[in-house]
């Protein structure tokens, strides 16, 4: 919803300049001040809107208060656009008329944009199609669950979730599976099960009597990728400072929100799109000669296929260049030094890291990303999530082709704890930092580190 309003809202300041000269010069060619002077304006929309919570399904779900906070953030857009202008005294080469009419067709056409999303979005909602899905997740003692519950289902907000911070692990699965959604024992069963289901956003409800402060409360959630309001029991220092709106009617206040916006998701998608497509075009004679190596090689097929888990837990199927002897292993077992698993022409993929090639079809599915943290055997997320206790934290973000632990050396056979310890931190320094130029920069620094001493 928020990149579709982004859309829409710079579809609005170009729509307004354009009848804005129409209305001024005729039908003559356009300046390239009024073209500067959009651009800038873009921009600083789309640093401004999200600031000020002027776009996205909270400036939609309460439609006057969202037009408040429009017309709030437009006129500070004005503002800055004014200060740059007088600043770099390039003011006087604007028409005043063209820059009058622009302000008032650009603002008429966002005020009628958030009245169309906004009826859009009501009838999503009565309809079912654009209902908000919250997992409820509460301390032990939250007296008020059944209210909420009552007051979220009267504003047809879909629960797919009950998760008590504290308890243990579910002893009869049909016990999970009651009332709204799917109910969990604890906070860290939802943290490896949240790849099933389908969430917007989680609610903490903290209890009155709990003694433990917010942050720690809420550490198991911050384990996974997802936007969490607290429904403040009282005061806490942990809130100071943040920003609140309704859920329904009922007042939160933002806690955390996932690693990337909506813009971000969006940007990163389409640089996974155009450079993993471009790619792939580029490489394809690469990897129709691998794959003619690998079958003259040895018997069996020429791409091996995993379940790993991706985003948020949720499951995939890796494709990468067959590297390894047909065998029947029912133990998973990091590839070695020396490994007698590994074909000749294996051995030479692997240390070249020319067997994962085939994941840039999962990078155009979407299923990963060309950068992030590295996909590991389920089972040895298993393994690792039991002794790491940020672990799972690394599945905020697709998981990606080359990562930032991948071009510091952190790739390869991970024999002990303090490796894979060492991993993992690149791993979330880079889901905590991310950036398009922090992607581009990896991108640039992999060929340099295809053929390290550790990849076997």
């Amino acid at each position: 919803m928020a990149a579709a309003t982004h859309v829409t809202d710079i579809l609005s300041v170009l729509f307004g300049a354009y009848l804005a000269h129409l209305l001024r010069f005729g039908t003559g060619p356009i300046g390239g001040n009024e073209i500067t002077a959009v651009f800038v304006a873009i921009l600083i929309l789309l640093f401004m809107f999200p600031a000020l919570r002027a776009s996205g399904f909270a400036a939609l779900e309460h439609p006057w208060r969202g037009l408040k906070r429009v017309t709030i953030a437009f006129a500070l857009l004005i503002a800055v656009l004014m200060v740059i202008g007088f600043g770099l005294q390039t003011a006087e080469q604007y028409s005043r008329l063209w820059v009058v009419f622009w302000i008032l067709s650009t603002y008429v056409s966002l005020i009628s944009t958030r009245v169309w999303w906004a009826g859009l979005l009501k009838h999503g909602i009565d309809v079912g199609f654009m209902r908000e899905h919250v997992a409820l997740v509460y301390a032990g003692g939250a007296r008020r669950l059944d209210e909420i519950k009552h007051q979220l289902h009267r504003r047809q907000y879909v629960i797919e979730a009950v998760v008590p911070i504290d308890g243990e692990g579910c002893s009869d699965q049909r016990q999970c599976l009651v009332g709204e959604g799917r109910s969990f024992e604890n906070a860290s069963e939802f943290a490896q099960g949240i790849g099933e289901l389908q969430l917007d956003r989680a609610l903490l409800i903290p209890s009155a009597d709990d003694e433990r402060d917010l942050q720690e409360v809420s550490r198991p959630l911050r384990m996974v990728s997802l936007d969490v309001d607290v429904i403040p029991s009282g005061y806490d220092p942990a809130l100071l400072g943040r920003s609140s709106r309704l859920v329904g009617e009922i007042p939160v206040v933002s806690l955390m929100t996932r690693p990337l916006s909506d813009l971000d998701v969006l940007v990163k998608r389409l640089e996974d799109l155009v450079l993993g497509s471009l790619f792939f075009i580029l490489l394809t004679p690469v990897m129709a000669v691998i794959a003619v190596l690998i079958k003259l090689d040895s018997p069996g097929p020429v791409l091996f296929r995993q379940a790993r888990a991706g985003f948020n837990n949720r499951p995939f199927t890796v494709i990468k260049f067959r590297s390894m002897r047909v065998h029947d292993d029912p133990q998973v077992r990091q590839a070695g030094r020396n490994d007698d698993r590994i074909t000749r022409v294996g051995r030479f993929l692997r240390r070249t890291s020319l067997d994962e090639l085939p994941q840039l079809l999962n990078v155009i599915a979407g299923d990963m990303s060309l950068v992030g943290p590295r996909p590991h055997a389920l089972a040895h997320d298993r393994e690792y999530s039991q002794v790491i206790d940020t672990y799972i934290a690394r599945h905020r973000m697709k998981p990606g082709l080359t990562g930032w632990a991948q071009v510091n050396g952190w790739r390869g056979e991970t024999e002990t704890l303090e490796k894979m310890r060492k991993r993992i931190e690149h791993d979330l320094y880079y889901v905590d930092e991310w950036s398009l130029y922090f992607d581009l920069k990896i991108i640039l620094m992999t060929p340099r580190v295809l053929k390290h001493e550790n990849a076997y």
